[in-house]
């Protein structure tokens, strides 16, 4: 396991992913929660990490720790937009794949009273057992 330096306090420490160190990462875990909880509680108020750290008492490098994990995000409204902008988008793509599919030659030829494999293969055991 290589030997790496915390970036956010710059302790030396072995890592097995990441660049933060696990005490650091045990306090970025206390801190989300509150931070998270905070933003919920004030949702109309437009914070930057500088405004959120003061109002938070937490450091800045925290709570831009969090941002580039993903944890936070800057811009939800956009991020909420780009998604369901993406979900009609396929929505509409898989509406217009079943209207090619049902006018396909091979969708409107084949009847419902069609054999499968197994009866083309050995015969409708069905009538068999009528006659």
């Amino acid at each position: 396991m290589p030997l790496l330096s915390c970036r956010l306090c710059g302790k030396i420490f072995t890592s097995a992913g990441g660049r933060t160190c696990s005490s650091c990462l045990s306090r970025l875990d206390e801190l989300y929660p509150k931070v998270r909880e905070y933003l919920r509680d004030n949702p109309k108020v437009g914070f930057n990490i500088e405004t959120l750290s003061q109002e938070m008492g937490a450091d800045v490098r925290d709570i831009q720790a969090l941002v580039d994990m993903g944890y936070l995000d800057r811009d939800p409204e956009r991020r909420v937009d780009s998604e369901t902008v993406a979900r009609q988008k396929l929505a509409k793509e898989f509406e217009e794949s079943l209207k090619q599919m049902k006018n396909s030659p091979a969708f409107r030829d084949a009847s419902p009273s069609a054999a499968s494999y197994g009866q083309q293969r050995y015969g409708d055991k069905d009538k068999d057992r009528k006659r």
